[in-house]
């Protein structure tokens, strides 16, 4: 892996953060009136998207691709664009559709970039409340630019609150009924992104899934990590690209959570 100097990643982050508040207008444009909302099948699991999901993943792309041409983008809604380069921006243009659509206000936009399999620059962006989690690799992680955040200090799982796994794999998943089972309240918003800035902001201790993906996943956890917390597969190695289990704590209750994945 490359050494990337800090005013390098200094520029990479402001430009992300250029990209989601450009997507702004066009996320609060149509929150809770989401028009041209299709289902989107991966296997027996389905999820909506909408046009805004296509029209914010264009607009950052655009953003990304003008200030850095030689990175390769991956973004949810549309085809990766792949360049012969160690950067990739992955780009979840709505973290929670399902809450955009209904109007809740648990809904993100997601950037972050990674160099080969380690995530460098994290922004995840609420355009509801204006707020924005963000981190660079070594510099700790910030709310709003100014607030430096920290993870809880929840020891065991019989303290920790966060999200388990969907509800419908938890009726058949042993591993995740363990947990469940083990700490002491569940607490699920419907998007990983924010999900993970919660816990990197000591608001909430974990969050399991059996089946992610990098763009939900790839801004948050740099943020968590720098604020303190860890965030692996299931097995406790590093979460790459490829992974699909994900497991993240704010690192104090991680060992234990580990354990009872593993079982």
């Amino acid at each position: 892996m490359g050494i990337t100097m800090a005013d390098d990643l200094q520029h990479f982050l402001t430009v992300a953060l250029e990209a989601v508040k450009k997507a702004r207008p066009i996320f609060r444009r149509s929150f809770g009136a989401a028009p041209g909302v299709v289902e989107k099948r991966q296997g027996a699991y389905k999820s909506p998207v909408t046009d805004i999901d296509k029209k914010i993943e264009t607009t950052i792309t655009a953003i990304l691709t003008k200030h850095f041409p030689d990175h390769s983008i991956s973004g949810e809604e549309f085809p990766a664009q792949k360049k012969q380069s160690p950067y990739t921006w992955y780009i979840d243009p709505i973290d929670g559709t399902i809450n955009y659509i209904r109007g809740l206000p648990a809904a993100t936009i997601s950037v972050g970039l990674w160099e080969e399999e380690a995530p460098l620059i994290g922004v995840v962006f609420d355009p509801v409340s204006g707020d924005t989690y963000s981190a660079m690799r070594g510099e700790g992680a910030l709310k709003n630019g100014r607030h430096k955040l920290a993870v809880s200090s929840a020891s065991t799982l019989a303290q920790g609150t966060g999200g388990v796994g969907r509800f419908s794999a938890l009726a058949d998943n042993p591993a995740l009924q363990r947990v469940a089972h083990k700490i002491y309240r569940g607490r699920q918003y419907g998007g990983s992104a924010l999900e993970l800035c919660y816990i990197a902001e000591g608001k909430l201790d974990l969050l399991v899934s059996e089946r992610i993906k990098i763009y939900d996943v790839a801004a948050g956890m740099l943020v968590l990590t720098e604020a303190g917390g860890n965030a692996t597969d299931w097995e406790g190695k590093p979460f790459v690209s490829t992974s699909t289990q994900f497991a993240a704590s704010n690192g104090h209750i991680h060992s234990e959570l580990l354990r009872e994945l593993k079982g």
